[in-house]
């Protein structure tokens, strides 16, 4: 069996619900010459809506073809951070009800993690407690910053104290990094601004003490950590030297190496030499497949082959990595 821990889903509902109501934040869709879609963010096309984002029989025919039993869907960019707070909890109730119903429609096929207004905690918390609850999600996504906002602050912390009471896996997919104006530009927001917030907030985590005070939270960074595990070192030497260097210290008591060990990364990423430093890091414990389709940027098949293919992965290690990692954050295996 195979599980694809990295996959978006927009459906059609949830679309709408923007193009009613995103134009007073910029966001919003518009069709362009062609009769596209195209979601607007930023001031600019941000993606073009096409049929894969929320047609499931085009979806299952994709995994088919990857031979992917399970796949894990989660809300990506731009998500709800934009928005003012109750916008964002009606944009997530709506993820979360559409989600729920595709589960249901193939329980053997997919499984969902919640979208949560994390702009207000009162709002995120009960959101989360529905869809757990009520709508059976099996973990929480949030984005690499929420508007700005790190994923320290302290008012995120009695958010994952409820996540941490019910054991679910939180899944960080980056968002645009806030103070770059040109970061669109060649969309470089896509190649270098996603890992590198993704690696801020790993980072902040640690570093912040959401990893101290919370060791039972299990978070996965999606396109192998950004470069986490190329900085792993550099954080260790920041935290030796963290007396020397004026500014706000850390106050954490293990070297920042020790936290990320308990950090899962999907190996989106099909350079040999980032899969075996993502290896080097976290070991095949903590890595799990990922497509981020149906984006441009993912390929289901082509992931999959990535990791059967790549010759320091022993059969033990592409077992755990395709199935049985993935497999115990959802609570399939004990």
């Amino acid at each position: 069996m195979i599980i694809d821990y990295h996959a978006h889903f927009y459906p059609r509902p949830f679309m709408e619900e923007i193009a009613r109501n995103g134009a007073p934040y910029g966001v919003g869709l518009e069709r362009n010459e062609s009769g596209d879609e195209i979601l607007q963010f930023e001031g600019m096309h941000f993606w073009a809506y096409k049929e894969n984002f929320f047609d499931a029989q085009r979806r299952l025919a994709v995994l088919d073809e990857a031979g992917v039993e399970l796949q894990v869907l989660s809300m990506g960019p731009p998500m709800v951070y934009w928005a003012d707070p109750q916008l964002a909890s009606r944009l997530c109730q709506i993820m979360n009800d559409e989600i729920a119903c595709l589960v249901e429609r193939y329980p053997t096929r997919f499984v969902g993690f919640a979208a949560l207004p994390f702009q207000d905690q009162r709002l995120a918390i009960e959101e989360l407690k529905r869809a757990h609850q009520s709508l059976g999600l099996v973990g929480v996504q949030m984005g690499s910053n929420i508007h700005g906002k790190p994923l320290d602050h302290p008012d995120l912390w009695p958010v994952y104290e409820k996540i941490e009471e019910n054991d679910l896996p939180i899944f960080v997919h980056p968002v645009n990094p806030l103070g770059q104006p040109g970061i669109h530009d060649y969309r470089l927001d896509l190649t270098v601004g996603f890992p590198f917030d993704t690696t801020l907030a790993a980072a902040r985590l640690v570093l912040g003490g959401v990893m101290e005070r919370f060791s039972g939270l299990k978070f996965c960074f999606a396109h192998l950590g950004g470069a986490l595990p190329f900085l792993k070192e550099r954080l260790d030497i920041g935290w030796r030297t963290r007396n020397i260097f004026p500014g706000k210290r850390t106050t954490i008591p293990k070297p920042p190496s020790e936290y990320i060990k308990l950090f899962y990364l999907d190996v989106v990423s099909c350079a040999d030499p980032a899969l075996l430093c993502s290896l080097a890091c976290s070991g095949t414990d903590h890595l799990v497949l990922g497509s981020d389709a149906p984006f441009a940027v993912g390929d289901l098949k082509k992931s999959v082959e990535c990791v059967q293919n790549f010759s320091f992965f022993t059969e033990e290690d592409k077992i755990k990595i395709l199935y049985s990692n993935a497999a115990k954050l959802l609570k399939l295996l004990r």
